[in-house]
């Protein structure tokens, strides 16, 4: 294996940390374009990759600043944390890198044959899209296996029994449940069949703390049999794949959405504003501006509650500039509380 080097201490000069309470901003970090991320098991830890500067960055979440950064020997984008290791993918390559987090080491390499769209992790299994909506699964020593899963995005629920994917179609869009046992993912008999034109421009896919429900981001919203046009996240029973059981409503135009990994809590935002939603109700709640104003419905470089439950990381990327934030949550003290018993001793 190659051996990657690491440096820490003098890659903080090149980020900028601001302390603010406006808005629940926390810090904010100057960066090159950010090409994907990765929170650790324990939500404390947040690892971005800065594609151009084959490295990645790792942020302690909960004091708001950089902690370290690791150079590797390829283009780092995709990313997916298991246990103690981190799936990571190589710019327009089906490669698929195991990495140590600790040391920076790289174990293991597996490949998905084509250039790699999205990564989730099932159970230790990390699964790959790829843009010719294969679906491969890596595990931990590089094994890969072709699975018999079409999609372009891909998502596993929290306790790794359901993977689900999505094929960003021109006509409808198409969400599939499979069941997970290691590598092997067998097909439900279940899916989602969006209406023509409705799901336009698909940007990823997102499923509930619970497991119960799942959102597909599109820029172009979604629309009914009247094709009126609803700029919101959708979100779908994954009981039967069909049941339509509310909204986020982004306005114009959704591209992106996190999930909470304790609370019934789920984020999602347009190119200028985001706000943090009850998981049943779908109200909105506190809302937050944009680290950068995008244009249009371009997706997220980094978007995930991170701080063990407390904070929103939030960065965005254009060109060769990106800026990453990490925003406080207005808690109440149940949810403080719930936290507290979900990450005992911290």
């Amino acid at each position: 294996m190659r051996k990657n080097g690491m440096r820490i201490g003098l890659a903080a000069l090149m980020a900028i940390a601001v302390v603010s309470g406006s808005e629940g901003q926390e810090a904010s970090f100057n960066l090159p374009g950010m090409g994907g991320f990765a929170v650790s098991p324990d939500n404390a830890t947040l690892a971005v990759s800065l594609t151009a500067k084959t490295e990645l960055v790792f942020y302690d979440t909960l004091a708001g600043k950089e902690a370290k950064r690791v150079t590797v020997e390829f283009q780092p984008t995709q990313m997916a944390w298991s246990d103690k290791l981190l799936f990571v993918a190589q710019k327009s390559s089906g490669v698929v890198h195991v990495i140590d987090p600790g040391s920076g080491k790289e174990l293991a390499a597996g490949n998905a044959s084509s250039p790699v769209n999205n990564l989730t992790v099932a159970k230790g299994v990390c699964f790959a899209s790829t843009v010719n909506r294969e679906v491969y699964a890596i595990d931990a020593k590089g094994t890969s296996t072709k699975t018999p899963a079409q999609g372009t995005f891909i998502a596993a629920d929290p306790k790794g029994d359901f993977v689900y994917t999505v094929v960003d179609g021109k006509a409808t869009t198409d969400v599939t449940k499979y069941s997970a046992d290691g590598a092997k993912l067998t097909a439900t008999g279940m899916f989602f069949r969006s209406l023509g034109a409705s799901l336009v421009n698909v940007k990823g896919v997102g499923v509930s703390g619970d497991g119960k429900q799942f959102g597909v981001v599109a820029g172009g919203g979604w629309a009914d049999r009247d094709r009126k046009r609803h700029y919101s996240v959708p979100l779908y029973g994954t009981d039967d794949m069909k049941s339509q059981l509310g909204e986020l409503e982004t306005g114009a135009y959704p591209c992106g959405m996190a999930v909470h990994p304790v609370l019934p809590l789920l984020f999602a935002c347009n190119g200028k504003q985001g706000a943090v939603y009850n998981a049943k109700s779908y109200a909105p709640g506190q809302k937050l501006t944009a680290p950068r104003e995008t244009q249009g419905a371009a997706p997220q470089s980094v978007l995930a509650f991170v701080g063990r439950g407390q904070k929103l990381a939030w960065g965005v990327s254009s060109g060769d500039a990106g800026v990453l934030k990490i925003y406080d949550l207005d808690l109440n003290k149940d949810q403080q509380a719930e936290l507290k018993r979900a990450f005992p001793g911290k």
